[in-house]
């Protein structure tokens, strides 16, 4: 798999650079130490997949899931034109027949946070989505306390289709999940 690379604009007009490789075995670590909690890990991946702390046999079946001919998942890391990793993302769920996926399991690096990567890492998988893989719709799930994810898949181009209401129980506490999505003849790549 090669990289996925371009300048991205932001809406602040604000010029990033992401590039995607394939997330491998030596950005385990880096990941489990950004996901420091059991919240956190549920804010990344869900509460089905995961258990905490994340560990790297976790991870080792999560990215085997990510083999293939026809892949089910795509999973990348994300660095800037250093070389830095910024992020991790994944777009899961690849529905080949119907040509949908869910964009998931996106995490922003903590000292690149505040930094607009967000938006050009959005913008690169949602490339790899409608240009390679030629889909038609790219949905995913947020929770609605999440207020700087839903501000970023905004900027990318995504819509709010709903909310699900005190969806997932976690502690005491339960979360609304905000579903969102972008249509092919949404998307406008920025070049």
């Amino acid at each position: 798999m090669s990289y996925v690379k371009g300048p991205v604009k932001s809406n602040q007009g604000i010029s990033l650079v992401i590039l995607l490789r394939p997330f491998i075995q030596s950005d385990f670590a880096r990941l489990i130490q950004w996901i420091d909690s059991h919240e956190a890990l549920v804010q990344w991946s869900g509460p089905t997949q995961f258990t905490f702390p994340l560990t790297d046999e976790q991870l080792i079946r999560y990215q085997a899931e990510s083999t293939g001919v026809l892949p089910s998942r795509l999973v990348y890391a994300a660095t800037d034109v250093r070389g830095d990793v910024v992020g991790h993302i994944e777009l899961g769920a690849i529905d080949y027949v119907n040509r949908t996926a869910t964009l998931c399991r996106v995490l922003i690096a903590p000292e690149a946070r505040g930094k607009r990567c967000c938006v050009g890492l959005v913008r690169q998988i949602l490339r790899v989505g409608f240009e390679e893989l030629k889909l038609r719709r790219i949905d995913l799930k947020v929770f609605a306390f999440n207020h700087p994810a839903i501000r970023c898949y905004e900027r990318a181009g995504f819509v709010r289709e709903g909310v699900l209401r005190k969806s997932r129980m976690i502690g005491e506490k339960y979360w609304d999940t905000v579903l969102m999505g972008i249509l092919r003849e949404e998307w406008r790549p920025l070049t």
